[in-house]
């Protein structure tokens, strides 16, 4: 009788028989191996780290939600003011004083709403005579919007607090010409007033009474930040499914070349 070939079987490791995995110590593959174990590594690494900001958005929220349920601090002074400005943050304030310009500068390249535009930024007096710089709200750049006018005399500002935002590496640079900024930067903003800021601002949230019964709708006050955890999580499972599929696949690629030799 003709002989019968039977196919080939996995012996007891678990692997075809007929296998031959020796090119897998050749330089390329060793090379190859290397990428491919850093890739997936990476990938790791990754959604560790969308996980380590899952946590610190949800500490930060809730840092942010104390915060806003405090009562508003009542200020009169810039002494008032005095202390780490970050743990002033998002703190409710009502701030009485006078403006001294309600259309300072513009703080450039804002959006909000999915609209692209500027926040208004003014200058307020306290009592004592210092000033504080205040955030009014949004204005859109692709409309010639009537701008709600500042009360006279002595107003009530409330809104919360923000600290000084800084350049840092890659920022624009304040020229201090003309009124467009590019942040609200307190230094940036006493240099072109040539008077002393807290490194702190007002976010408004509503200005009580306006002058002349104004209608207008902007500035539109900015909203707070929307305290919830984020895509984080999402994120995270993302990289870890890249990283199984890495291995899963690298491994299907080293068999298929096993049994092709």
């Amino acid at each position: 009788m003709p002989s019968v070939t039977s196919p080939a079987r996995p012996d007891d490791t678990g692997l075809d028989a007929d296998a031959d995995w020796s090119f897998a110590r050749r330089p390329f593959w060793l090379f190859s191996h290397a990428f491919a174990l850093s890739v997936v590594f990476l990938f790791v690494v990754l959604g560790f780290w969308q996980l380590s900001r899952h946590e610190e958005r949800k500490a930060s929220n809730a840092v942010i939600a104390e915060r806003l349920a405090a009562e508003p601090l009542e200020i009169a002074t810039v002494d008032d003011l005095e202390g780490d400005p970050a743990d002033f943050d998002y703190r409710p304030v009502s701030v009485s004083g006078t403006f001294v310009d309600d259309d300072f500068v513009r703080v450039v390249n804002r959006s909000q709403g999915g609209v692209a535009g500027e926040y208004v930024a003014g200058v307020v007096e306290l009592p004592d005579g210092s000033l504080v710089a205040v955030n009014r709200g949004f204005v859109p750049s692709n409309a010639d919007p009537a701008i709600r006018p500042a009360p006279d005399g002595v107003a009530t500002v409330t809104g919360w607090l923000r600290p000084s935002v800084d350049k840092g590496r890659l920022g624009a640079d304040d020229t201090g010409r003309g009124d467009l900024v590019p942040r609200m930067n307190t230094d940036d903003l006493a240099a072109r007033l040539g008077r002393e800021l807290p490194p702190l601002w007002v976010q408004v949230s509503s200005e009580g009474p306006l002058a002349g019964g104004s209608t207008a709708q902007f500035p539109d006050p900015v909203p707070l930040p929307e305290l919830d955890d984020g895509p984080h999580l999402g994120y995270a499972a993302q990289w870890f499914i890249f990283a199984t599929l890495g291995v899963l696949f690298y491994g299907a690629l080293l068999r298929r070349n096993s049994r092709t030799r």
